[in-house]
């Protein structure tokens, strides 16, 4: 039954991260894009685009990066010493991995709090990034508790997973 349950949370968690990774990608693209279109407007035409850097660097790079972590994680994207895992016995290593994913979960959970916090209180008092134009910094860190907030429920579902996966070992 709990293992049921696990499985359908799982799944639901895994459609998320998959969202999530196709927002990150479509920031992407759209960087690289903006980053290009300003060269060609900066060198053909001497007419950059002022505002590129502003998006790209407060806006569409932190989207790629948090929105990519969870899934990165899930696809075997960690990098990690083994030693000790592979000397010791599946007794110790299983509750031992288990405690630090379920650490690591708590940690990635209070950055998310955190940085939620950041978040609404630029969102309340209309903070902004002046320059050109004046950019909202609440839009630049809505990405933050997102991304920490996937990672630490992947963490958490890997922590309590009826079989317990190798670290960096893609899901099925």
């Amino acid at each position: 039954m709990l293992s049921r349950l696990h499985a359908g949370i799982d799944w639901v968690l895994c459609r998320i991260e998959d969202l999530a990774v196709v927002i990150g990608g479509v920031a992407v693209i759209a960087a690289m894009l903006l980053v290009s279109a300003d060269a060609l407007m900066r060198y053909l035409f001497a007419a950059p685009l002022a505002f590129q850097l502003h998006v790209t660097e407060f806006y569409l790079l932190p989207a790629a990066l948090m929105m990519g972590l969870a899934w990165g994680y899930r696809n075997g994207g960690t990098i990690q010493i083994s030693l000790l895992l592979v000397l010791l016995p599946w007794w110790i290593v299983n509750p031992l991995t288990r405690a630090f994913l379920l650490t690591a979960s708590v940690y990635m959970a209070f950055l998310a709090w955190r940085s939620w916090f950041i978040f609404a209180r630029a969102l309340d008092r209309n903070e902004v990034v002046m320059g050109v134009l004046d950019w909202p910094v609440s839009l630049s860190w809505v990405w933050i508790p997102v991304g920490c907030g996937l990672l630490s429920a992947r963490l958490f579902m890997d922590a309590i997973a009826p079989k317990l996966r190798p670290i960096g070992a893609a899901h099925e």
